[in-house]
């Protein structure tokens, strides 16, 4: 009788393990798949148009530049990322502890030659909205210093062509790619609602 009961009570908390981890996976894949919005300030002083290129794991912001050109910006893991390291332990490292970061920069001549950089997977998403020119010059200033800082670690990635330095901030999990794109989105006066962390974003307009 003892030995029922405890196989009664070992199959109820084994029911009720299994249960919570379904439950938490079920909200992790709600959180992932729900949208990221991005709210764009309300009648921008002098607007000019910017874009985001989300691949669904990771994202860039592409900014005007003085010469009629687009550049794109990006951070990410300085060896997953810039050194092409992409195996299961330079994987785990990336996810799981800091790590030196890097920060990207590509330029494209329009928008059509930006069009012709996604991929064919149903992920990649090229979105447009207006900001302030003032400020999207300003925010193109600082990352052009940024990304000089330590133009003596630069490399060009022969997959993507796109020009990579180590960053002073470190890579983690919780500051990747998308976290760094909202700061940079937010310097724009934007607004950002939802999971930063693996993003579906979406531009929404606001109503004001």
């Amino acid at each position: 009788m003892n030995l029922f009961r405890q196989n009664r009570t070992f199959s109820r908390y084994t029911a009720i393990v299994i249960l919570s981890v379904l439950t938490l996976v079920f909200i992790g894949f709600a959180l992932i798949r729900s949208p990221t919005l991005i709210i764009p300030p309300t009648d921008p002083a002098n607007p000019t148009t910017v874009y985001v290129i989300d691949y669904g794991y990771h994202s860039r912001l592409i900014l005007p530049d003085r010469q009629g050109g687009l550049l794109q910006y990006t951070y990410g893991d300085w060896h997953y990322f810039a050194l092409n390291q992409q195996d299961l332990s330079d994987g785990l490292a990336a996810l799981l502890m800091p790590t030196s970061g890097t920060l990207g920069r590509k330029r494209a001549n329009d928008i059509t030659e930006l069009q012709q950089e996604l991929g064919s997977d149903w992920q990649d998403t090229l979105l447009s909205f207006e900001v302030a020119g003032t400020q999207a010059a300003q925010l193109l200033e600082s990352l052009n210093e940024r990304f000089n800082q330590n133009i003596d670690t630069r490399i060009v990635n022969p997959r993507n062509n796109v020009a990579f330095v180590q960053d002073d901030q470190d890579y983690t999990v919780f500051h990747n790619s998308n976290h760094e794109l909202v700061n940079w989105l937010e310097e724009l006066d934007c607004q950002v609602e939802g999971f930063v962390t693996w993003p579906n974003f979406q531009v929404k307009h606001s109503e004001n």
